[in-house]
């Protein structure tokens, strides 16, 4: 498609900033534009028709104090006139009637909506479009789900998740070509849920799907409507069931439990956080050669002083040496760098780690890759705004750089895959600078290491989940099949990791499966666990460890 037209379902011209942030990506790309605004308002309801039910006094009292006294940065719900970010974008003002089947357009409106011959309606409302509004938009009316219940529930986004303690908040994005048809899901996602404060957990997660339509939009563009609707709207889907209980609108007795369990769990964590010291640390094996060791108790710690936490372990060995490059952060600076510990004969690690490689920002996740006899590393340089390469030339203590892979990126944890001819580069990354770096994961491919010829997988993101996104270590092969470890970051940052199964790579495809999982279940005392890697004889992995 050359040029995809879009419309606008809105029942108000003050949009929330994460709305008129995406409408300003949309207006940026090439091929796309904004092409009509449809401002609807309900014809007058009959007399004595009951008003909408309102939230119980509790939920709308923890609002109100949650909004005055949390403060949220660059908060998605700010309010923007329209009419600023889409000043030459034609008006329409219409009158809806609501009926019980859904909300209908006068006829004379739609001749007129049709006419400006719209491709895509997005709905930023409570519209229940019905009837014969879906035949003005060729390719459906599109709509977000924010929260993403199986079935509706009273009260604001987000705040469910935060009261029946879930550690991710899901979202999603569909589409409808027709009045009474079931959505069909264009993208679905889940982000870290925050605690206790209703407009935080919010906010985060609006502002990382203000990307998804710009990329599903992208998406029509490139394989046309019919492939579009043959992708995402195809029949024979599996038979989805919700087992739960019957979900109704809570009473106020009801949320006042939900509450009280919300403000002693919160006070539970505040104190045991006053008892003791949250430190990152890490946990080795030696095994047999190329053994994968599958009890995670046996693993021997290795913890830090209490002035600093070690984290990411990377293990290379090279003449029979074992060494393993980490994160070391000074609690007292509040930067990483890099150190690397080295381990003798009688496999005993040489303390303390030696430093290698700072910067003037935080450096993390030192990954290790080796290309025609030289080893390559790749740390998280996020604050640069790039993917930086790094050559060592002195095992293991010296390295130069060489260039940077990417430039004006916001990515981390970037792990490198030599497969099937091809460098596979998986990075977590943002699209705007208001949403979570552990949410997404993006593929990248290229013919050659040292280059900036990067090319993206029209995937991408291939994975959109805080469960199962960030990297977590070097793909690894088990028994003929290729795997990744990944963090499970929902609840709390590295609480636990996932391995994910690759089932699929190439230039147009990408699969994964979890298959197995690491909690941080066979010590009391580690709290989270979020890398893996291995060598030879040696495996590494890290955990949060209690320090009282």
């Amino acid at each position: 498609m050359n040029n995809i037209r879009v419309g606008l379902l809105v029942d108000d011209m003050a949009a929330p900033a994460w709305v008129t942030h995406m409408l300003g990506q949309i207006a940026a790309e090439q091929g796309m534009e904004i092409a009509l605004i449809v401002k609807y308002a309900y014809r007058a309801q009959p007399a004595g028709k009951a008003a909408a039910p309102r939230d119980p006094w509790l939920l709308s009292l923890w609002m109100e104090v949650d909004r005055r006294l949390v403060s949220v940065p660059d908060d998605a719900f700010s309010s923007e006139p329209l009419s600023l970010a889409l000043p030459a974008v034609p008006r329409l003002d219409v009158e809806v009637e609501s009926k019980p089947c859904g909300d209908h357009f006068d006829a004379r409106d739609l001749a007129q909506i049709a006419g400006h011959r719209i491709n895509v309606f997005l709905r930023l409302g409570p519209l229940r479009p019905c009837g014969e509004i879906f035949d003005t938009a060729s390719c459906g009316i599109w709509s977000f789900r924010h929260g993403d219940e199986p079935l509706e529930r009273g009260g604001p986004v987000g705040a469910w998740d935060i009261l029946l303690d879930r550690p991710a908040t899901a979202s999603a994005l569909e589409f409808q070509t027709r009045a009474g048809e079931r959505g069909h899901t264009l993208q679905r996602s889940w982000s870290m849920t925050y605690p206790v404060s209703i407009r935080r957990n919010r906010s985060r997660c609006y502002w990382k799907t203000l990307s998804f339509v710009p990329r599903k939009l992208r998406e029509l563009g490139r394989i046309g409507e019919e492939n579009f609707k043959l992708k995402y709207a195809a029949t024979g889907t599996a038979p989805a069931f919700y087992s739960g209980a019957p979900v109704a609108r809570p009473s106020t007795f009801d949320s006042g439990k939900l509450i009280a369990r919300l403000v002693a769990r919160t006070v539970a964590k505040k104190a045991a956080a006053l008892r003791s010291l949250d430190q990152w640390m890490l946990l080795y094996h030696f095994g047999g050669e190329n053994e994968l060791p599958e009890r995670v108790f046996e693993f021997r710690q290795l913890v830090p002083p209490k002035d600093r936490f070690w984290a990411d372990p990377f293990v290379v060995e090279r003449n029979g040496e074992y060494v393993v490059f980490i994160e070391e952060l000074e609690y007292a600076n509040n930067r990483g760098h890099l150190s690397v510990i080295r381990f003798d004969a009688n496999d005993e690690p040489v303390l303390p780690p030696v430093r290698i490689l700072a910067r003037p920002y935080h450096l993390s996740y030192p990954f290790m890759f080796e290309e025609d006899g030289e080893l390559y590393m790749i740390p998280e340089t996020n604050e640069s705004h790039a993917i930086e390469l790094y050559r060592c030339t002195r095992f293991p203590d010296k390295w130069e750089h060489v260039m940077n892979l990417m430039d004006g990126v916001m990515a981390v944890d970037t792990t490198i895959w030599r497969h099937d001819g091809k460098y596979w580069l998986f990075a977590c990354m943002r699209e705007n600078e208001h949403a979570s770096l552990s949410d997404e994961l993006f593929l990248f491919w290229s013919d050659s290491l040292l280059t900036t010829d990067w090319h993206p997988h029209p995937c991408n993101p291939i994975v959109s989940d805080i469960r199962c996104a960030r990297p977590a270590g070097n793909i690894f092969q088990h028994h003929g099949k290729w795997y990744r470890p990944a963090q499970d970051c929902s609840g709390r940052y590295g609480r636990a990791m996932s391995f994910q199964r690759i089932d699929a790579i190439d230039e147009t495809t990408y699969r994964e499966t979890p298959v197995s999982r690491i909690e941080p279940e066979w010590d009391e005392s580690i709290v989270g666990v979020h890398t893996f890697n291995r060598a030879g004889r040696l495996t590494f992995i890290d955990g949060i460890k209690k320090r009282g």
